[in-house]
């Protein structure tokens, strides 16, 4: 039996802000957003992305970490692949839309 989020991959659920994921200010000022997931396999989880970095080496290869916040399932953990697979897809959608409408801001190192 396939799982949500293979059925989701496989029918390339298009993410848009405010149906299958919402920015959530944090509690530290204005630069500190939180991702909620609204929709597929892990609605209501709260999470924060860390650190975000793209790999000059390996073409489109980005790699990030990130924290749950809060979760209605109390055993899901970040070592779960499915949502590290969810999350990733997630945030590849909030930087194509940040880049398009220009609110991401893309450093060198």
């Amino acid at each position: 039996m396939q799982s949500e989020l293979q059925e989701i991959m496989e029918n390339r659920l298009k993410h848009d802000e405010n149906v299958t994921y919402q920015l959530v200010p944090g509690d530290q000022g204005d630069q500190h957003w939180l991702v909620r997931f609204l929709e597929g396999p892990f609605p209501e989880t709260v999470i924060q992305y860390g650190a975000i970095s793209f790999n000059e080496a390996a073409e489109n290869m980005m790699s990030f970490n990130f924290f749950i916040e809060s979760s209605p399932d109390p055993d899901l953990s970040i070592d779960n692949v499915e949502l590290q697979e969810f999350a990733g897809d997630v945030l590849q959608e909030i930087i194509r839309k940040g880049i398009e409408d220009n609110s991401v801001v893309m450093e060198d190192k």
